[in-house]
């Protein structure tokens, strides 16, 4: 991982198209401008992560008979379910 250091109205390039400037830095919290093609698609990390989630059930569904899809997507749900609790009480433990 690159890790920069940038101030207010101090821009990133990436690639030759596409700029990421801060815009604001409020407490624990950066305000980032993105400017790239229109085509470019531009997601927040849990977002991309909940479409990649889908799209593998979607090929689930789509490649095995109805009692193994049903049975491989009950289990990727069960340990989804279980990874967010595990987060969940990662980040209540991190509060004083």
């Amino acid at each position: 991982m690159l890790v920069i250091s940038r101030k207010v109205d101090e821009s990133v390039m990436l690639g030759d198209t596409i700029v990421l400037t801060i815009l604001a830095i409020e407490g624990d919290r950066v305000k980032i401008g993105i400017n790239a093609p229109r085509e470019t698609i531009i997601l927040r990390q849990e977002i991309y992560q909940a479409v990649q989630d889908q799209e593998k059930i979607q090929e689930l569904l789509a490649a095995e008979t109805e009692s193994e899809s049903f049975e491989r997507l009950r289990k990727l749900l069960v340990s989804e379910s279980e990874k967010e609790e595990n987060e969940e009480q990662g980040k209540s433990e991190d509060v004083p």
